[in-house]
C-alpha cells in the first residue's frame, strides 16, 4: 500500500461516495459528488500545469467545425483508395505479450490459481453448429488493415467463433485480479475471453483480437466460459456506439452466433432457460487492466518483479513517448504540499506513466458524464490502463436525469457505481493502481499523491469543458450549470433529448416569457406552473449568457449538435434488437449499428431511434431498479424475480477452531449491518470436538482429560445440533449469509446444505441422501458422511457443514456423532475405495464450494484468501 496513504469509500444516505486521502505530509484530497452543487476545482495545485496526457488512439473526433467536416469528407475517398486491404492469412502478427512476459507452465484449463504468470495459453473450446455472422464493423476492419470482403468468407463464422484457428495467431487468457465493489477479490482473469493474438497494422499500431464467449480457461472458476446472444449484442453495439460518440473504448469486429444453446438463469429466479450462444470479437491496443498489476503485487516479494516487467512492457509498447523522455522535457511540478516539494516526472518513467494513466482515466470518465453513460461495474479489473471503456456488462445511458441511476441490479443496495459516483470511483481505483506501483517500489509517496492530484485537476478541467460545450457557452458558468442539473433532476428530464433541443434556443433577450420554453417543450413534459416558472427563470439567465457571446444562433446550434448526440444506445433499443435476433432476424441489430455510427447527425427517417423509451420500458425512478431487467420483467409480466446473488468465498486452509469462531462472529456482525456481502468460509480444522448449545456432554465417551493426549480440543458453541468432530481431511463450510435477503427459511436452508453434500457425493458416484426424520446430516445408507450444525441470529447464519473427505475415522469412536447412536460414520475415501478414484483434497473442497454456490443460486462469486484475515484484524 502507499506509505501513510489511505483511501476509503464511505456511502452516505444520498447515495454519494466520498473519498479521502491522508498522508504524513498532510496531503488531503476530496472529490465531491458532481451534482446538486456547483462543480469547481477541488484540487489545489501550486501552479496551473498543462495536461500530460496524449490523445487516446481509439478516440473519435467530436466537436468538429462545419469546415473540418467538409474537408474530411473530401479526403475520405483518397483515404479509401490508399488503404491497405489484407486477407486474414496476410495479417502482420506480432505476439509481444506472450514473447516478453512470463506465462503459465501448465496448458490445461482446469480452474486453479495461476502463479508467477501473466497469461495461460489456451485455445477456444466452444462448440458450434452452423455458426452465422450476425454483425460486423467495417471501420474496425479498416484499422486492422483487413479487407471488408473477408466478412463474406464462408469460413469467417468458424474463425471468429473460435471453432477454427486463425493462421498465425497465438491464443491465451490473461491473468489478473481486482477489487470488486471495493473488496479485494484475488485472482480473477479472463474467464470467458481468449485472445487470438496481436497484430501490427500499416500505421505501426498494435491491436489485440480477443474472442468473448469462446470457452473455458483456467480462470473460468464455476462458469462455462460461454456467452449468450443477448449480452453479446449489447457488448457489440455499445463498443461501437461509444466509439462513435468520441469516447475511448475497446472495439468490436464481429458478432457470431454459435448455433448452440447456453443455459442461463436470466432473472435469477431459479428457472434457467436455454438461450442462443454467441461470440464477440473484441479489438483493443491492449486489454491490460489495473488488476493485471494488482494481482502480482498482492502475491508478495517474488512477484513484484512481474509488476515491473508488466509496467516496462506497457510503457514500451503503449506509452513509448514516456520511454523517450529526457530532462529537456522539463516535466517537474510542485506538489502544492506544505513543504512545497517537487515531483520530477523525467527522472522516473513510472511516475510519468501513473500520472498519464490517471489523466486518461479522468478524461474518459468526464466524457462518460457528458453523454450520460453509466458503466455499471467499475471494479479495478474492469479499468483499462490505456484509459479505454472496457467490459460492457450491465451498462446504461441516462434516460430521465437521475444522478443516482445505476443499471446494475447487484449495485442497487449501495449504488457504489451509480452515475454521479463514477468520478469518485475512478479516483479510488487510481489510488489502488498507484498503491500497486508503490508496493513494487516503482514510485514513491509524493509521486503517487501527485498522480491523484492530477486526476482531480484533469477531471474537473475536462468535465467543465464538456459541460460548457454542451450548453454552447463562451466560458464555464458554474452557477448556471449547477442550477440546470438541479432542475433536470427535479423534473426527471431526458438527458439526451434536452441538450439536443437546447441548441434551438435563440439568444434573443426580447423573447416573450410565454415563448421561452417552446423549443424545450418536447423535453419538459408534465411540469406544473411552479416548475414552468423555475425553468423560465433559468432560460432567461441562459439567454443572457448567450447574448454576451456574439455567436450567431445557427453557428452555435451546429457546434452544440456536435457534442450533444441525437442518438444513444438506450436499453429499450437494445432489447428490441435482441428480441428480433433471438427469432433469427438480425436486421434490427445491423440497422441499430448503422444509426449509432452517426450519433450526432440528424439522419432523416431514423427519428424513431431518438424517441423516449416506450411505456413497456419505463423504469420507476423511486424503485431504482435495473432498467434492463425491468424492461424484461414488464414485457414478460414475470413475478417473484430477485436480483443476482453475490458471494465472497474465503479460502482459509487449516484454521484453529476458536480463531474461526471469532472470525464468524465478526463477519456475522458486519453482515447484519450490510457492511459485507454473503460470505462463505472454506477451511479445515485441527482435531476438534464441538458441542452445541444443548451441551450434551454425555455423548463424549471418554474423559475430557484424555483429549489433550490425543492432540484434540473440546469447545462449547451456540450452534444447534449435538457433539461432532472436526479434523484434517474434512471439508468445512461456514456460510455467513442473510436468509432474509435470499428468501429462505431455516428448514429450506438446512435442506440446501444437505443438497450441497449430496451433489458432491454424486460427482464421485456415491449415492447419498439427507432429510432423514430426526437425523440431520447426509447419509450413505446407514453411514453418515456429512454433518450439519447451524446458528441463525437475526436472519444471519453461522457455523455450517462438515463433509468427510478422508479423515481419521477413529476419532468418531470417542463420541456419539450428532447424538445419533448405533450409526456408523463414513468418508468419501471409504465409499470409493473399491473404485479407481483419485481424491485431490483441494479439488474436492473446491467442488464442495461449487455445489454450495449452485444449491443457493449465487451468480457472482469472489474469492479471497488468508490475507483477508489480516485485513480484518486491521479493521
Amino acid at each position: 500500500m502507499l506509505s501513510h496513504l489511505s483511501a476509503s469509500l464511505s456511502h452516505t444516505s444520498s447515495s454519494s461516495i466520498s473519498i479521502s486521502f491522508t498522508s504524513s505530509t498532510a496531503f488531503r484530497h476530496r472529490l465531491r459528488p458532481l451534482f446538486f452543487y456547483s462543480p469547481s476545482k477541488v484540487f489545489k495545485l501550486h501552479k496551473k500545469v498543462p495536461s500530460f496526457s496524449t490523445k487516446a488512439s481509439m478516440e473519435a473526433p467530436v466537436g468538429l467545425s462545419v469546415d473540418s467536416v467538409s474537408d474530411g469528407l473530401k479526403k475520405q475517398s483518397l483515404s479509401e483508395y490508399n488503404r491497405v486491404k489484407l486477407n486474414l492469412e496476410d495479417l502482420n502478427w506480432d505476439h509481444s505479450f506472450v514473447r516478453e512476459l512470463p506465462g503459465d507452465l501448465r496448458t490445461d484449463i482446469m480452474p486453479r490459481e495461476v502463479l508467477h504468470a501473466c497469461y495461460s495459453k489456451v485455445s477456444p473450446s466452444v462448440q458450434v453448429e452452423n455458426p452465422q455472422l450476425v454483425a460486423w464493423s467495417e471501420s474496425v476492419a479498416e484499422i486492422l488493415d483487413l479487407d471488408p470482403k473477408e466478412f463474406e468468407r464462408p469460413d469467417f463464422p468458424l474463425l471468429f467463433s473460435g471453432a477454427s484457428p486463425l493462421v498465425g495467431g497465438i491464443c491465451y487468457a490473461q491473468c489478473y485480479g481486482g477489487h470488486q465493489f471495493g473488496t479485494w477479490a484475488g485472482q480473477l482473469g479472463d474467464g470467458r475471453a481468449i485472445t487470438l493474438g496481436e497484430l501490427v497494422n500499416s500505421k505501426n499500431q498494435r491491436w489485440e483480437l480477443q474472442l468473448k464467449g469462446a470457452g473455458k480457461t483456467p480462470y473460468s472458476r464455476f462458469a462455462d466460459g460461454l456467452a449468450v446472444l443477448r449480452s453479446s449484442i449489447r457488448e457489440f453495439l455499445c463498443s461501437e456506439a461509444i466509439h462513435s460518440l468520441g469516447i475511448p473504448t475497446t472495439r468490436a469486429l464481429s458478432l457470431v452466433t454459435t448455433g448452440k444453446y447456453v443455459t442461463r438463469d436470466m432473472f435469477y429466479d431459479g428457472n434457467p432457460k436455454d438461450e442462443p450462444g454467441a461470440v464477440v470479437c473484441r479489438v483493443s491496443p491492449s486489454f491490460l487492466r489495473f488488476g493485471s498489476y494488482q494481482l502480482h503485487a498482492s502475491r508478495g516479494k517474488e512477484d513484484l518483479k512481474i509488476v515491473q516487467a508488466l509496467a516496462n512492457y506497457t510503457i514500451k509498447h503503449h506509452f513509448p513517448h514516456i520511454e523517450n523522455m529526457n530532462k529537456s522535457d522539463t516535466l517537474s511540478f510542485s506538489t502544492g504540499q506544505e513543504n512545497d516539494s517537487v515531483v520530477d516526472l523525467t527522472s522516473n518513467k513510472y511516475a510519468a506513466w501513473v500520472v498519464e494513466v490517471a489523466e486518461k482515466t479522468a478524461s474518459l470518465i468526464a466524457k462518460w458524464q457528458g453523454v450520460g453513460f453509466t458503466h455499471g461495474v467499475m471494479n479495478t479489473d474492469n479499468m483499462s490502463v490505456l484509459g479505454l471503456t472496457i467490459d460492457y456488462g450491465p451498462f446504461g445511458f441516462l434516460d430521465a436525469f437521475d444522478p443516482s441511476f445505476t443499471p446494475n441490479t447487484t449495485d442497487l443496495p449501495g449504488r457504489r457505481y451509480c452515475f454521479a459516483n463514477q468520478p469518485d470511483v475512478g479516483l479510488w481505483n487510481i489510488a489502488q493502481f498507484a498503491s500497486t506501483l508503490s508496493s513494487a517500489n516503482l514510485i514513491n509517496e509524493k509521486e503517487a499523491d501527485y498522480a491523484l492530484e492530477r486526476y482531480g485537476t484533469k477531471f474537473m478541467d475536462d468535465y467543465q469543458s464538456v459541460m460548457t460545450k454542451k450548453l454552447g457557452l463562451p466560458k464555464y458558468n458554474k452557477q448556471l450549470i449547477s442550477k440546470l442539473l438541479n432542475n433536470m433532476a427535479v423534473d426527471k428530464v431526458d438527458y439526451t433529448n434536452f441538450f439536443r433541443l437546447l441548441s434551438n434556443i435563440k439568444a434573443d433577450p426580447t423573447t416573450p416569457d410565454d415563448e421561452l420554453l417552446v423549443p424545450l417543450k418536447a423535453a419538459l413534459l408534465d411540469i406544473g406552473q411552479e416548475r414552468k416558472e423555475a425553468w423560465t427563470t433559468w432560460v432567461k439567465t441562459y439567454i443572457e449568457e448567450l447574448s454576451s457571446n456574439g455567436v450567431v444562433d445557427e453557428e452555435r446550434k451546429v457546434m452544440m449538435n456536435c457534442v450533444n448526440p441525437k442518438y444513444i444506445l438506450r436499453n429499450y433499443l437494445c432489447q428490441s434488437a435482441i428480441d428480433m435476433a433471438e427469432q433469427g432476424d438480425f436486421d434490427e441489430v445491423r440497422r441499430l449499428l448503422k444509426v449509432m455510427e452517426r450519433p450526432y447527425d440528424e439522419q432523416p427517417g431514423m427519428e424513431k431511434y431518438a424517441r423516449l423509451p416506450p411505456a413497456w420500458a419505463y423504469r420507476p425512478e423511486s424503485e431504482g431498479s435495473n432498467q434492463f431487467i425491468v424492461i424484461l420483467l414488464v414485457r414478460l409480466n414475470l413475478q417473484g424475480m430477485r436480483i443476482p446473488r453475490n458471494l465472497e468465498i474465503w479460502k482459509l486452509g487449516t484454521l484453529n477452531y476458536l480463531e474461526a469462531l471469532k472470525l464468524q462472529e465478526k463477519l456475522a456482525s458486519k453482515r447484519k449491518l450490510n457492511k459485507i456481502p454473503d460470505t462463505l468460509l472454506s477451511l479445515q480444522h485441527p482435531p476438534t470436538y464441538t458441542l452445541g448449545k444443548r451441551k450434551t456432554d454425555h455423548n463424549l465417551l471418554i474423559p475430557e482429560s484424555q483429549l489433550k493426549t490425543m492432540g484434540a480440543q473440546l469447545h462449547y458453541t451456540q450452534r444447534g445440533g449435538d457433539i461432532t468432530f472436526h479434523g484434517p481431511h474434512q471439508a468445512i463450510l461456514y456460510p455467513i449469509i442473510s436468509l432474509r435477503d435470499i428468501g429462505l427459511g431455516a428448514r429450506k436452508y438446512v435442506e440446501n446444505l444437505e443438497l450441497t453434500m449430496v451433489e458432491l457425493a454424486a460427482m464421485y458416484g456415491v449415492k447419498a441422501h439427507g432429510q432423514r426424520k430426526c437425523e440431520t446430516g447426509v447419509w450413505v445408507g446407514e453411514r453418515k458422511i456429512g454433518a450439519i450444525g447451524v446458528r441463525i441470529s437475526s436472519g444471519i447464519t453461522s457455523h455450517g457443514l462438515a463433509f468427510n473427505i478422508d479423515p481419521d475415522l477413529s476419532y468418531f469412536k470417542h463420541i456419539v456423532p450428532c447424538g445419533i447412536a448405533d450409526k456408523d460414520v463414513t468418508s468419501l475415501r471409504r465409499e470409493t475405495e473399491t473404485e479407481t478414484v483419485v481424491l485431490d483434497e483441494d479439488v474436492v473442497q473446491e467442488q464442495l464450494v461449487s455445489c454450495f454456490v449452485k444449491a443457493f443460486g449465487y451468480e457472482n462469486v469472489v474469492w479471497k484468501d488468508k490475507e483477508s484475515l489480516r485485513l480484518m484484524d486491521d479493521d
